[in-house]
């Protein structure tokens, strides 16, 4: 555990609670709305999506040999599996011989993986396992395989990188202040509650804007969350191409400023949202985690599905009155408020009723995301 680094965080905190924030002496800034339309931009961030890991399923949804999961990623129909030993695999869902999907059913198990087309079938490694018909389709034998997903363990989550020409390893994309943060709040003892897709017509961005910004805690959260913040006390980090927010419960605040500095228990009062470029949000909810992976259309700017993912502790997992109850909370607050907002500026964005945003210096990390969008 970096103690050092957590009291250092309340350190922060604790003044900007005491003195406020300071007023600006930046200007504001505009920012044209095409950056939420344009199908080119949406092409290079789709393409830079591919090229990174992207958070697939939680590791505890595929723990049996022979258990596989399939899911859309980038564009990319993916499949991953568990072997016999253990090992978990991603591959493209696609047949080596004419390219039809493998496996349709969205999880199950299966001894070996086959292709309904013409029953060509494959390890669970994706290794190519016989042919039907061999000896008529072809003198020399065939081992094309599936193509192969660098695909990793870490921090409770399976990562997947789509492209098969990418293999970067999830630890050096996080960064080590990141990697070494998610070990520090225990996300990978993390075990699966419960998740659910949400259909958005929206850009994948104005998902991630409102885990950039405080900005709209009190107005848009007025009846549900806000309550329990303070006003106007929020930290927003930079680390490398990612982003990490702290945001104190009023509890919290109110520990730290009666409490020894040496008592502190910062992250367990605290929500901290861990915007990774591109694409995902690993948002701690002092004690679980709430895992939102973004999955943008493959060819339409405007629409993205958000999978939401509940991650709580494998030692606490059969308390699910708790988690019901956090699980709930999660889904009438984000979706119905956040989510819903974000598809009411895509639509007057697509309306021409708005042509450019205006960005105010408390909110400079939007504009950070969208440089990191493009260029990660």
């Amino acid at each position: 555990m970096n103690r050092s680094r957590e009291l250092n965080v309340g350190d922060r905190l604790l003044v900007l609670f005491n003195d406020g924030p300071p007023p600006t002496s930046e200007q504001h800034s505009t920012i044209s709305a095409s950056v939420y339309t344009d199908p080119a931009r949406h092409a290079v961030e789709l393409s830079a999506m591919s090229h990174h890991p992207v958070a697939a399923l939680a590791a505890s949804q595929l723990t049996e040999p022979g258990s596989f999961h399939t899911t859309e990623l980038a564009g990319r129909n993916v499949i991953i599996t568990r072997d016999n030993d253990g090992h978990v695999h991603a591959m493209l869902n696609a047949c080596a011989h004419r390219g039809a999907t493998v496996e349709h059913r969205p999880s199950g198990s299966a001894r070996v993986l086959s292709c309904g087309f013409h029953g060509w079938s494959y390890d669970l490694d994706g290794s190519l396992r016989s042919i039907t018909d061999a000896s008529l389709f072809s003198a020399a034998p065939c081992t094309t395989g599936l193509h192969q997903l660098a695909c990793e363990e870490r921090h409770g989550i399976i990562w997947v990188t789509p492209d098969p020409a990418s293999s970067t390893r999830v630890a050096d994309w996080l960064g080590p202040d990141i990697d070494e943060l998610l070990v520090d709040l225990g996300a990978g003892s993390m075990v699966h509650h419960a998740e659910t897709d949400y259909d958005l017509a929206c850009n994948w961005k104005l998902l991630t804007d409102g885990f950039l910004e405080l900005y709209h805690l009190k107005y848009l959260h007025r009846n549900s969350i806000a309550p329990y913040f303070p006003s106007n006390t929020f930290l927003i980090d930079r680390h490398e191409h990612h982003f990490i927010g702290w945001l104190p419960k009023s509890r919290l605040m109110r520990d730290i400023s009666e409490n020894p500095r040496d008592d502190w228990q910062v992250y367990g009062g605290m929500t901290a949202p861990i915007v990774l470029v591109p694409g995902t949000v690993i948002q701690w909810q002092a004690g679980h985690i709430e895992l939102f992976s973004l999955r943008p259309h493959p060819t339409d700017p405007t629409r993205t599905t958000a999978r939401l993912t509940m991650l709580v502790p494998k030692d606490r997992q059969h308390d699910t009155e708790l988690w019901d109850r956090n699980w709930e909370r999660v889904c009438a607050t984000i979706p119905a408020e956040d989510f819903a907002a974000a598809e009411e500026v895509q639509r007057n964005i697509n309306s021409g009723a708005v042509t450019e945003l205006q960005i105010g210096a408390n909110e400079h990390a939007l504009v950070d995301h969208l440089t990191e969008a493009l260029n990660c």
